[in-house]
Formats: structure tokens, C-alpha cells, sequence
């Protein structure tokens, strides 16, 4: 890893005294926070692909925001010796440098910074639906409702074919198959869903996606996994992150109410969009449960972490599912036009 440093640091004209000091990674990628006379950076290196074209559209989007003055603090790419924002180094892997950006990562236990979060995805989605359809560049991910496309091959039996090839124990085959029932119902209602409204989204905003100072959150990160898709996926994306074993029934509703507030204080919705946030909710569960059974496929993770995804989306989309009712009234009260 040092060899890797120094070659993709060697390409930026970055003073010599710098030194790297390990930040938070998370599945897709290293990254490490470069210190200087200069200052700080991020030095961000991909491990999930090697597509410049995503970095590409990474950094527009970007530069879009920083250029139309949006008020919260993004990623601010730096241009390497080459005149490019995107850097590779002998190998063939993807980097990018960025300025560093002050504050901590949110808590979700922190109801005033959750409000703050909701109010932040409310301003990019506002900000985002002014980015312009960039003509030279096509998102490289697929809509979160286009799951059979972007998963071509993983039908049931395929998953299922999966998890007894890694011998999953029968606790996790049995929330496999909840997931994969979750799955086959939600399908009959996509083609609804992909009627509502689109526009460019963040596409993975949560609590690990931005930091904060004080109980304000002050900027977004991870720009990444933009794309065109439904404009109420991006509350729902965030909203999910909020469903977890260690919170208790009371704090989980607390959090999707003071998120969701904060959402519409920038952001209204339609009701037809607000209404379909349970199962955006569902359908952004579904996509984490897919994409970690391709990673335990190719050999990225063991099959403890699949396991940990399958237990934890069957009990997610049942937690959606018997609270779906009081949802769907809280998302009309709190962000409905």
C-alpha cells in the first residue's frame, strides 16, 4: 500500500513532507487522509471497478454543485500534474484526490443531527434537480427499480444456489428466502413506481455519506453511486439506515419522523411519491441483499458478511411491512406537498 501512496501522491504536486494517515474505509474503497504543509487532503482509491467513466460523472456532478454555489460543503476534486481530476496508477487503479472536508460523521442516535441530515438531503435533492441532462455522460448505475436488469442471472434459484453452495447455516437460508418472497411481490409493483418522478440523486446518502459540526450537518461525501432515478429514492435510501437491530421500536420511528421533517422543511413530495417510500424503503434493502451476493460470488467477502446482510434485510423489510401504515401516514404529514 505504501508503494501504491507514494506512486498516486507522486502524480499531484503536493509538497514532499506529506504523509498518510489511515481514514475511514468503507466496502468499495481505501481511503486515506494525506497531511501536508499545505494542508489536508482524501486520497480516495477505488477497489470495486476500474470504470473511469464513473469517477468521471463522480466529479460533474461535483463540480456542478460547487460551481452553482450549494451551501453545504462536497468533495472538491484536485487536478493531478496531467490536467485530470482522476488519477491511475501502474496497475490500473483508479484514485482521486480531494480537499478535506472539517466535521464528524453524524450519529443516528442524535435526533438534532438526524433532523439536520433529512434537512441536507432535502437541499442536494433541490440542488440536484437543477443538474442539467449532461450530454456527453450517461449514468453508469441503473435505477434502484431496474433489479431484475442490473442483476440479470440472479434469479431465486441462482441465490438460493448460492448460499448452499457456501453452506449457509438454515437460520440464514430461511431469511434468504424471505428476502427473495419480499422480492417477487415487490416486483409486480415497479412499473408503477418507475412512473414517478426522476431526477439526479446521491443514490447512497446516510449518516457514514456526511459530516457535522456541532449538531449541524455541514457537508455530503461519497458522490459515487449518482444517478438518474426516482427523486423519492434518495429520502428512502436514508431512511432505511435507520432500522437497526441495536435501536428499539420507539427510537427507529423518532428517527425516520425527525429525518423525514427535516426532508420536507426543503423538500416537498408528491403524495403519490410519499406513499411509495415504504416499499423504495423495501426496494433499496433488496439491492444491498443483491450486491453482497455478488461480492461473497466473486470471492470479495467471506459468507459471514452475506449472512449479516440476508438477517438483516429479512428483518428490515418486516420491520417496513407491519409498520407501513404509520410510515405512510408519517411520510404524508412530514413531506407531502
Amino acid at each position: 500500500m505504501d508503494r501504491t501512496l507514494a506512486e498516486l501522491i507522486g502524480q499531484y504536486d503536493l509538497p514532499s513532507d506529506w504523509r498518510a494517515i489511515q481514514g475511514p474505509s468503507g466496502m468499495n474503497n481505501t481511503t486515506r487522509i494525506i497531511a501536508c504543509s499545505d494542508g489536508q487532503f482524501v486520497l480516495r482509491i477505488y477497489n470495486n471497478h476500474q470504470n473511469a467513466k464513473i469517477v468521471k460523472l463522480e466529479h460533474e456532478v461535483l463540480q456542478f454543485l460547487l460551481r452553482t454555489g450549494f451551501s453545504l460543503k462536497v468533495p472538491d476534486p484536485v487536478t493531478n500534474r496531467n490536467g485530470d481530476t482522476i488519477t491511475v496508477d501502474s496497475n490500473g487503479k483508479l484514485a482521486s484526490l480531494f480537499r478535506y472536508i472539517e466535521g464528524e460523521r453524524p450519529s443516528v442516535a442524535d435526533l438534532e443531527q438526524v433532523e439536520s441530515l433529512g434537512r441536507a438531503a432535502g437541499m442536494l435533492s433541490g440542488a440536484l434537480e437543477k443538474l442539467p441532462a449532461m450530454e456527453q455522460t450517461v449514468a453508469e448505475y441503473r435505477p434502484y427499480y431496474e433489479l431484475a436488469q442490473a442483476y440479470e442471472g440472479w434469479s431465486d434459484e441462482a441465490v438460493l444456489a448460492l448460499a448452499y453452495q457456501a453452506e449457509l447455516p438454515e437460520e440464514a437460508l430461511i431469511s434468504i428466502s424471505c428476502v427473495l418472497a419480499a422480492r417477487k411481490q415487490l416486483q409486480l409493483k415497479l412499473t408503477t413506481l418507475s412512473r414517478l418522478p426522476h431526477q439526479w440523486i446521491h443514490g447512497d446518502l446516510n449518516a457514514s455519506n456526511a459530516v457535522a459540526i456541532g449538531r449541524r450537518v455541514t457537508g455530503i461525501l461519497d458522490f459515487e453511486f449518482c444517478t438518474i432515478d426516482l427523486r423519492a429514492m434518495e429520502p428512502a435510501v436514508a431512511m432505511v439506515d435507520f432500522i437497526r437491530g441495536d435501536r428499539t421500536e420507539a427510537q427507529r420511528i423518532e428517527a425516520i419522523e425527525r429525518f423525514a421533517r427535516g426532508f420536507g422543511h426543503e423538500r416537498r413530495l408528491g403524495v403519490d411519491e410519499t406513499a411509495a417510500l415504504p416499499d423504495l424503503m423495501l426496494l433499496r434493502m433488496l439491492d444491498v441483499f443483491l450486491h453482497f451476493a455478488v461480492r461473497l460470488s466473486e470471492g470479495l467477502d467471506d459468507s459471514t458478511v452475506w449472512i449479516e446482510q440476508a438477517k438483516h434485510a429479512d428483518a428490515v423489510i418486516g420491520w417496513v411491512d407491519r409498520h407501513r401504515v404509520q410510515l405512510h401516514d408519517m411520510f404524508r404529514e412530514t413531506m407531502s406537498e
